[in-house]
């Protein structure tokens, strides 16, 4: 059973849980007492746009029309321009993705599909009180054979290290509960800037109930204690990026280191 202070800050979500244990400080701004960011920084915006984009190209719009649309919303050239770069590459994971569709029998496609469960797993709506952890499905596909393929988009760079378990195991788990007749999963990750995508091995309901629950859970209760003590702050090379790092002293002070001045000694 979940611990009393998890569930006051339910729902989770995997972005959630990722700012509690990185940030407790970030976690109180954002999720409790909810203060509207600041600053929203470049890449995010940019970030967003090519996930839009990729969600009206995925549902019938032409590509050109897609992307012009996201584009005029950046506030900048510069962004447009970055944007522009990154764009290049939704023509490509179209194809792919087409030729993908053609070679396997998919009986449904799932675009920014959301999900949510209760505390035992149980699936609810995202928006309902008795959400215990929910995310929301960049892209899947149901196969008519009992299989099912989750896609998450990237538009940062790859960080070494890490492993397509580890980005997706709660959409997994979330799908999973979701979709009950399938019997084989595949995790990706599409990395926009490289137009690549990382599949992991094919993962089975019992992988998922021995394995990613249990690590979903531990994580949860990980980051509900990291944020249990207030809003202490964890500086790193990330406040250079965070929305909040105006209003943020312990930011402030990574970004600006402080100058001494010596006078010389009068003899």
């Amino acid at each position: 059973m979940p611990s009393t202070r998890a569930l006051i800050h339910a729902p989770w979500s995997a972005s959630k849980v990722a700012t509690a244990l990185r940030c407790p400080r970030l976690f109180h701004f954002r999720y409790v007492q909810k203060v509207p960011e600041p600053e929203v920084m470049p890449e995010t915006r940019i970030g967003k746009a090519i996930h839009q984009a990729l969600e009206y190209v995925l549902q019938g719009t032409p590509i050109a029309e897609a992307t012009q649309k996201v584009r005029d919303e950046l506030p900048s050239e510069i962004e447009q321009m970055r944007f522009d770069v990154l764009g290049t590459n939704i023509a490509p994971f179209s194809t792919r993705i087409a030729q993908f569709r053609r070679r396997r029998r998919v009986a449904r496609q799932l675009v920014e599909y959301s999900l949510a469960v209760r505390e035992d797993l149980t699936t609810t709506q995202f928006y309902a009180g008795d959400a215990y952890y929910r995310g929301v499905l960049d892209l899947g596909y149901l196969f008519e054979d009992d299989g099912l393929a989750l896609v998450d988009h990237k538009t940062g760079v790859r960080v070494p290290g890490t492993t397509v378990a580890d980005q997706l195991e709660g959409y997994a788990v979330l799908a999973a509960a979701a979709f009950r007749h399938v019997r084989t999963l595949w995790l990706g990750i599409h990395w926009v800037a490289e137009r690549a995508v990382e599949w992991s091995t094919p993962i089975e309901p019992a992988t998922i109930v021995d394995k990613l629950v249990p690590d979903l859970l531990d994580n949860i209760e990980a980051a509900a204690l990291a944020v249990d003590d207030g809003p202490r702050p964890n500086p790193g090379s990330y406040c250079d990026r965070c929305s909040y790092r105006a209003i943020c002293p312990a930011s402030r002070e990574v970004r600006y280191e402080p100058v001494e001045y010596y006078e010389d000694d009068e003899d």
